[in-house]
């Protein structure tokens, strides 16, 4: 081997050795963006299952409440019985407006409603 040829394999291995190199960054730059997006991920999954177990909460608490409004229509006398869309509408803004009052600790719908105001008397929903 001669100095010429020397030479040659040295430049060869110096320009495999910066494109490796380029790749090793750019392998690198792809790693960070992949582990930011599985991050997000990652958050947006867990905002989407709390998001889910407040809908089951919900959904068991308005099959609650449906369960206690048919018993209460039961109850009443055919002339006294009132709509579920009036009765929810009812709920509706009983909710509504307790919303626009200061939440107070340990305070829910539940503790603030003494029932439903019908003809034949309070509905209680407690």
């Amino acid at each position: 081997m001669d100095a010429t040829e020397i030479l040659r394999i040295i430049v060869s291995q110096e320009a495999r050795t910066a494109h490796v190199e380029r790749s090793v960054v750019e392998y690198k730059q792809e790693l960070a963006r992949t582990r930011h997006t599985l991050e997000k991920t990652t958050k947006d999954l867990e905002e989407t299952a709390r998001v889910a177990e407040l809908l089951y909460e919900l959904s068991q608490k308005l099959g609650t409440v449906t369960d206690y409004l048919v018993k209460q229509q039961r109850l009443l006398d055919n002339k006294d019985r009132i709509s579920y869309e009036t009765i929810f509408n009812i709920l509706l803004k009983q909710a509504e407006s307790q919303e626009d009052e200061p939440k107070v600790e340990g305070d829910s719908i539940s503790d603030k409603q003494g029932g439903l105001e019908h003809p034949a008397g309070v509905i209680a929903l407690s």
